[in-house]
């Protein structure tokens, strides 16, 4: 039996490298196929990434305790109610910061995740509610999961894309491991993430900043006692990395897209119901039909 004969060594560095250049190649038309689906991609890759560019909240004392003086717009971002009850005040919160975020001239289109068990708990998104924010309805991308397990699977994917402005999502609780992949999808799609957790922000994450959201009693409309005043809430900055923890007092105007200090109740000024009471009496005699 005859032996075969051996490779000659120029050969096998030869396929070597031919292996390496296809297999480069391959992964540069990858490259280009992705940027030609997403141009919002080849867009940031041109102009340099908005990740240089603090997200601030409008108000000197939060902004102070905030890394580089705002959010990472490129972080993942979480807030929970301080009581089941508070949800929906700490998801009103969320889509404030969004609301900000598209007015400093990042609009594009949103990811919103939501889950069967998400929408059992507080409903669907209602375009006019969104509007009522300050935000604009079209931009909404809405995907409804059958399963919880697939939100954190979905906003990750709506991250690393880099084409969307931002990814909004509500999940009931996420691992450690799952809430630092979440944080490296936003970094690598210079993306925010926002997440609204139901587990009054449970265990340890890797979220850049935690919020705390509690409802307080909204200020009377100054042109009309009986409407709906600017909502308030308390924020509680748990956790901000590179930052400090802080507590405030806030109100959010949605026509002007600000935060401001909210007054303490027994510091605001009075309606106007006493310099109307001399208008307000014949009025009510008129009623009793006493007028005459």
């Amino acid at each position: 039996m005859s032996a075969s004969r051996p490779i000659p060594p120029a050969r096998v560095s030869r396929e070597r490298d031919e292996a390496v250049a296809h297999a480069d190649l391959a992964a540069l038309r990858r490259r280009i196929a992705a940027l030609e689906r997403h141009p919002a991609a080849l867009d940031k890759a041109v102009a340099g990434s908005r990740a240089g560019r603090p997200w601030p909240l409008g108000i000197d004392a939060l902004d102070g305790a905030l890394p580089e003086g705002g959010l990472a717009p490129d972080g993942l971002h979480e807030a929970a109610g301080a009581s089941a009850a508070d949800g929906p005040a700490a998801a009103a919160f969320l889509a404030a910061l969004l609301a900000r975020h598209t007015r400093s001239g990042e609009r594009g289109p949103v990811l919103v995740c939501q889950s069967r068990g998400g929408t059992a708990r507080f409903g669907r998104l209602h375009g006019p509610g969104w509007r009522d924010l300050g935000l604009e309805p079209a931009d909404l991308l809405i995907l409804r999961a059958r399963r919880e397990k697939d939100v954190p699977w979905a906003m990750e994917e709506g991250l690393r894309c880099g084409a969307l402005a931002a990814v909004l999502a509500e999940a009931e609780g996420i691992p450690f491991v799952v809430s630092r992949r979440l944080a490296h999808a936003a970094a690598e799609g210079a993306t925010p993430a926002l997440l609204l957790r139901h587990d009054e922000l449970g265990p340890a994450s890797a979220a850049q900043t935690r919020w705390r959201v509690t409802a307080l009693p909204g200020r009377a409309d100054p042109f009309d006692e009986g409407a709906p005043g600017l909502p308030r809430w308390r924020l509680a900055l748990v956790r901000a990395r590179g930052g400090r923890p802080m507590t405030r007092d806030v109100e959010w105007n949605r026509e002007t897209g600000d935060f401001r200090t909210a007054a303490a109740l027994a510091d605001r000024p009075a309606t106007p119901r006493a310099s109307a009471s001399a208008g307000e009496i014949p009025r009510r005699a008129r009623a009793l039909g006493s007028g005459g």
